[in-house]
């Protein structure tokens, strides 16, 4: 599939990358020039994004909820004004390829941790599954409002790492309830933090 096969309205990922560092940005397909694809404005923190360093990596990804998603690696997005109003055009040299995000290596935790939700403030108790760069498995006690599956902030400590603190932001992509009425989450990772990439590494390395 190629970039410009994509229509108007359609809904993207646009994930940065630098070193471990990793941000999920929503993006909105305003139109389609040619081979370039014109996106609304993305922001992040209520600021326009500049992706203009080249020490960024950025992947495109596409679902549409019938296929495995569609990625676009190596992309490009530059501000651009066309008839009079700025958009982010994104550009990719190659066609896109499937990707099975099963495929990624995880570490298996099964760790105390806690979900940051609207009406606990103080979090709620959560068991940590399994952790890799892109996602994250839960299980809750209760029922995590549908309201608050866009956006949970999870942690939890790794005391045989030397207390290792992990922190992530993640979307909720789908759940399943258990037979004790207890509820299995699985996350994809909107935002970590830069020790997260060398502590999935680490632990991939000790069970080898």
């Amino acid at each position: 599939m190629k970039l410009s096969e994509l229509k108007k309205g359609q809904k993207l990922t646009i994930r940065c990358k630098h070193k471990t560092l990793l941000v999920d940005m929503k993006a909105k397909v305003a139109d389609i020039r040619g081979e370039v694809v014109l996106l609304y404005l993305i922001r992040h923190d209520n600021q326009i994004v500049d992706f203009s360093s080249p020490q960024v990596h950025i992947i495109t990804i596409y679902e549409d909820g019938l296929d495995m998603p569609k990625a676009w690696t190596n992309c490009r997005i530059q501000r651009r004004t066309v008839d009079g109003k700025e958009y982010h055009a994104l550009a990719a040299p190659k066609t896109s390829v499937r990707v099975n995000r099963r495929k990624v290596p995880r570490i298996v935790l099964d760790l105390p941790g806690k979900v940051r939700i609207t009406n606990l403030p103080s979090g709620l108790d959560i068991t940590v599954h399994d952790l890799c760069v892109n996602g994250i498995g839960f299980q809750s006690p209760v029922k995590i409002e549908e309201q608050e599956h866009r956006h949970l902030q999870i942690e939890f400590m790794d005391e045989s790492e030397d207390d290792e603190e992990i922190k992530v932001e993640a979307r909720v992509v789908w759940k399943k309830e258990l037979k004790d009425g207890a509820f299995y989450y699985g996350c994809r990772l909107t935002h970590m933090e830069e020790n997260l990439g060398y502590y999935v590494a680490e632990k991939i390395r000790q069970n080898r």
